[in-house]
């Protein structure tokens, strides 16, 4: 049931974000005034009045039925719609039914402005004349119980068009109207000696990962840890979730950001989890990106010496990379990643779905981690890239879940030959010594994580042409790749000196040489540990000076 019908008092903003959702969904969208305008042959408001009230709402009826039974639709329904229990019996039946709440002030003024803004296309004969606010109160005072039978209520308020969107979609995931079963589920396991550790790639079925949770026979009580931004959208739909199999959940949020991998969030964690009595058989569950992920790992790998780690990633980079593997850790102010440890999940949940709900520049950071893996080790999967980039920035479904099985597919078969980065793993860290030093003189601020490695990639490269190593041909290939998803490839204006600095604590260094990742054609790449520092120099030049 791929359906999602929009109520509530005109001026709720129905249509703008009916629009909106649609095109982060790609789905169709339908208007039903819109649609009786034009079967009328004239604008909704006259027709109310001239085919008279009965009759214009038989219309209406027909027309949500045609609409309520097609799939993947967003429908913005009329203010009246909700009138009939008929509709509303039919909207709850065949998809997700919402409540666009918004106070009557703030819906007369809306319905003022575009009554301004398109004249008679915009007449309301149910709350028009000079007493137009008190009728519209009236209206809503009729309808108002009508409106709240809808499972899903969401107040606009001051809320962004944008924002509600969001939500919006995050409830369409979290209830399973995005699912779709053209996109089969995927499991990729990774055995380390006795250790199991489960990743489950399923697109728009989040209510399946509490059941499946419930399978790993967990404690009653989990601890999830999210951040400001995730936790808006989904901690209380994840918990709802939770519920609904049995589990206590708990839930502890951290400013969202690089900042909260830090060791006085890591210390509030602890304490929060010390108050609450935490056991040790009691999971920890990280609700986020790779900050969230590597933070609430490292927690999980400390407490008690060890507590059961599940992840649940929700950005694009860390469904293909920071979630898989086991790393986990916070920064320190000189240098990322340096307090950490090695920890296994032993379920690993990435619905793609999550990345419908990303800002773009979110999304497309996670880009790079994947071209990151076609460049070192997957010359197919680099190809796939170049071809498909208009699928990958439209967010195409079935694209997203095998690209994203297929990276953690080649992560894991990494790990399972080295576990602990003492030698091929280390080719994972490719763009990472230039990106990780990017990350920590601009105080983890101004470049994502994605968009640092990018660059990093970049740099890694010019080293890797200039000792002829790498076609230019191919690095041009990889610039022409970042480029068109979007990522950086360039960062004027960097401090160098404090950038050779800061690549001198990177924790790759070994008896005081940088190890670089360097490719040697597409799909294949080695590490160095001999490479001239004026060799670095000129190539963070190439990337990073001026012209």
């Amino acid at each position: 049931m791929q359906r999602i019908f929009l109520t509530g008092l005109p001026g709720s903003g129905k249509s703008t974000v009916g629009r909106r959702i649609a095109a982060m969904l790609g789905w169709q969208f339908f208007d039903t005034d819109d649609l009786l305008a034009e079967r009328a042959g004239m604008p909704v408001g006259e027709a109310l009045v001239n085919l008279g009230e009965e009759r214009f709402r038989q219309l209406e009826n027909e027309i949500l039925r045609e609409v309520a039974s097609r799939e993947r639709v967003v429908v913005a329904t009329g203010g009246g719609i909700v009138i009939s229990k008929v509709n509303r019996e039919l909207m709850r039946e065949r998809g997700m039914l919402v409540y666009l709440s918004v106070p009557v002030d703030i819906a007369w003024e809306r319905v003022t402005q575009h009554q301004q803004e398109s004249g008679a296309q915009a007449f309301r004969p149910l709350i028009a004349g000079p007493d137009g606010k008190q009728r519209l109160q009236e209206l809503y005072r009729t309808r108002q119980a009508w409106y709240e039978e809808a499972p899903i209520h969401i107040a606009i308020d001051e809320r962004s068009t944008e924002q509600v969107a969001r939500k919006l979609v995050a409830c369409a995931i979290s209830y399973g109207y995005v699912a779709s079963a053209k996109i089969p589920r995927e499991i990729i396991t990774l055995k380390l000696g006795n250790i199991t550790s489960e990743a489950v790639v399923e697109w728009g079925n989040l209510p399946q990962f509490a059941q499946m949770l419930r399978s790993l026979e967990m404690q009653e009580r989990v601890f999830v840890v999210t951040d400001s931004q995730v936790g808006e959208l989904y901690a209380q739909l994840v918990k709802n979730l939770l519920e609904e199999v049995g589990f206590a959940p708990q839930i502890f949020t951290v400013p969202a950001g690089e900042s909260s991998k830090s060791l006085p969030i890591f210390e509030q964690i602890v304490d929060w989890l010390v108050e609450q009595k935490a056991e040790r058989k009691e999971a920890i569950i990280a609700l986020g990106g790779g900050v969230v992920g590597d933070l609430a790992g490292f927690v999980a790998a400390s407490y008690h010496r060890g507590v059961p780690l599940i992840q649940v990633p929700t950005t694009l980079l860390a469904q293909v990379d920071s979630a898989i593997g086991g790393k986990t850790g916070i920064n320190h102010p000189r240098g990322k990643n340096l307090i950490g440890a090695f920890y296994q999940p032993q379920l690993i949940y990435a619905d793609p779905a999550f990345l419908l709900t990303l800002p773009e520049r979110v999304y497309l950071e996670g880009w790079a981690e994947i071209v990151k893996y076609g460049v070192i080790l997957d010359a197919e999967l680099f190809d796939t890239l170049e071809r498909r980039t208009g699928d990958v920035l439209a967010r195409n479904p079935a694209l997203l879940s095998d690209v994203i099985a297929r990276c953690i597919r080649i992560k894991m078969d990494v790990v399972q030959h080295d576990e602990r980065e003492g030698g091929l793993r280390a080719l994972l860290n490719y763009g990472h010594t230039f990106g990780h030093a990017l990350e920590a003189i601009t105080d983890y601020g101004r470049w994502l994580h994605g968009e640092a490695v990018s660059i990093g990639m970049q740099v890694a490269a010019h080293i890797a042409v200039a000792r002829g190593l790498f076609s230019r041909e191919a690095a041009q290939r990889q610039t022409r790749l970042l480029s068109a998803l979007g990522l950086p490839v360039r960062c004027p204006g960097v401090n160098i000196e404090a950038i050779l600095e800061a690549m001198q604590r990177d924790k790759k260094v070994q008896v005081g040489r940088t190890r670089w990742i360097l490719p040697e054609r597409i799909g294949h790449a080695s590490i160095y540990g001999d490479v001239e520092s004026a060799l670095v120099r000129e190539a963070i030049l190439a990337v990073c000076g001026n012209t």
